[in-house]
């Protein structure tokens, strides 16, 4: 089970296949476990992918103080040193893609490019915590909020009638390894406070912004939609695509649409 050591900390993470690395980032407070079941196997064929359990997530370290985004990417830069392993291409999903891009500013020499999906760059003078957040999760409890929540912004009410299998299956695997409040929020508070908004235009990466048409959901009430057309349109770089009939999960559940796109994008981007 490999880890790396650094700045007082274990941050767990494994690596399958071989070829050019391929690093993963999760949505908020997520461990790198989400992208096994389809990310892992159709990446890993011909790249080596590169998953990881954020600090405070997963086999990681859980240090009782405030995490940064600058943080993650640190940890990151630091499996990519271990593993003597770049420049690699990023993928990363909601906060994760926001992860990405920052350590495309903070280490652009470790970075061939960057797939970010269903996320933008941050607004200044972002709450902490979201309003909408701090109410549902004082009604209905931690465990119920990351479960409404999920199902709020994950699938069309009609794809969770259509396909429960597969969203169960997403449930399970999000709630079975879901971190301590008290570090979710760690991470809740991260996300708020890493604003790239004033620094897009530095990302010379070829950057691929993929979103589902119906991502109109969030904890912060905006659309993902909405903020990651406006993100591609700042990159210098920037390639925009939508998945059809799809809002936030279709990693997991359509995942078929989104590797087609990445293939395309990679197989350009060689």
């Amino acid at each position: 089970m490999p880890f790396i050591s650094h700045s007082d900390i274990d941050v767990h993470y494994e690596t399958q296949g071989s070829g050019a690395p391929f690093l993963f980032f999760s949505e908020t407070a997520c461990a790198g476990d989400i992208w096994n079941t389809f990310q892992v196997p159709e990446f890993s064929r011909d790249h080596m992918v590169i998953t990881h359990d954020y600090r405070g997530t997963g086999k990681s370290s859980k240090p009782a103080t405030r995490y940064f985004c600058e943080d993650f990417v640190d940890d990151a830069a630091a499996i990519l040193d271990q593993l003597n392993a770049g420049p690699a291409v990023l993928l990363g999903h909601s906060m994760g893609g926001r992860v990405a891009m920052l350590m495309a500013l903070r280490y652009p020499e470790k970075v061939k490019n960057l797939i970010v999906a269903s996320v933008g760059p941050g607004v200044p003078g972002a709450p902490p915590i979201p309003f909408k957040m701090c109410k549902e999760m004082v009604e209905w409890g931690y465990e119920k909020y990351v479960r409404e929540h999920t199902l709020e912004v994950g699938w069309t009410p009609e794809y969770i009638k259509q396909h429960p299998e597969r969203v169960e299956h997403f449930l399970t695997i999000r709630m079975n390894n879901l971190p301590p409040l008290e570090d979710y929020l760690r991470h809740v508070v991260a996300r708020q406070a890493c604003d790239l908004s004033a620094r897009v235009k530095e990302i010379k990466h070829p950057t691929l912004v993929i979103v589902g048409d119906q991502d109109h959901g969030s904890a912060t009430g905006s659309s993902h939609r909405v903020t990651s057309e406006a993100l591609a349109k700042e990159l210098p770089n920037g390639q925009y695509a939508v998945i059809p009939n799809e809002a936030h999960n279709y990693f997991m559940t359509n995942p078929d649409a989104a590797h087609r796109i990445i293939g395309q994008f990679l197989a350009a981007n060689l």
